[in-house]
């Protein structure tokens, strides 16, 4: 009798563990999960190379030799260097079948460096293009006076709702200054990164 109703027990809480074990697995990976997932190629822009076994204590642990973790919520992670170089952060732009995890980082000459990567529902890690380069238009006033055959160079730079384009030009192949009439963005649309021009005078 009481075997049968230690079975019993254990049938009528079968349920209740499976949904719970499910709901953990139906949970978004965090930040901080899915940096276990990815390569540490965006290290390589730094003068601190990241390990595969410095990642795995880094995203186990918070902390390594060089690097330890300064924030950490569900969508960003942000992490500092012991030497004082540029942080690495990892922003997360999430859609109903996986996420885009971002990251962000500078090199020595404070020049933004980004990369992409695409999270599956399964926690697959795959790279992803940055978007294309948008044409040097984008940047100014259609009535501007612009120096001969210009052309744009374009790096991106994550923040919270996307990326920013930042362009250095050139005239006829030579580099020149100019202040852009308009900043360009790729902004998360919860599915994908699309553009945006902004007036900025």
């Amino acid at each position: 009798m009481l075997k049968t109703a230690v079975i019993l027990a254990m049938l009528l809480t079968l349920p209740a563990l499976c949904s719970e074990a499910w709901a953990r697995l139906a949970r978004p990976l965090t930040a901080r999960q899915a940096f276990a997932l990815i390569p540490t190629e965006i290290f390589d822009n730094t003068r601190e190379p990241l390990s595969e076994a410095d990642r795995a204590q880094l995203a186990d642990q918070g902390v390594t030799e060089h690097w330890s973790i300064a924030e950490d919520s569900c969508d960003t992670l942000r992490l500092a260097s012991a030497e004082g170089l540029p942080d690495v952060s990892l922003q997360m732009f999430r859609s109903k079948k996986g996420a885009v995890a971002a990251f962000r980082t500078e090199d020595d000459n404070g020049e933004c460096i980004s990369e992409l990567w695409y999270i599956s529902a399964g926690g697959h890690a795959a790279p992803l293009p940055l978007p294309p380069e948008p044409p040097v238009e984008d940047f100014f006033r259609p009535d501007r006076d612009l120096p001969g055959r210009l052309s744009a160079s374009c790096t991106y730079c994550v923040f919270d709702n996307g990326l920013e384009v930042l362009p250095s030009f050139a005239s006829d192949g030579f580099p020149c200054e100019l202040e852009p009439d308009n900043a360009v963005y790729y902004l998360w649309s919860g599915c994908t990164f699309m553009k945006k021009i902004k007036k900025l005078r």
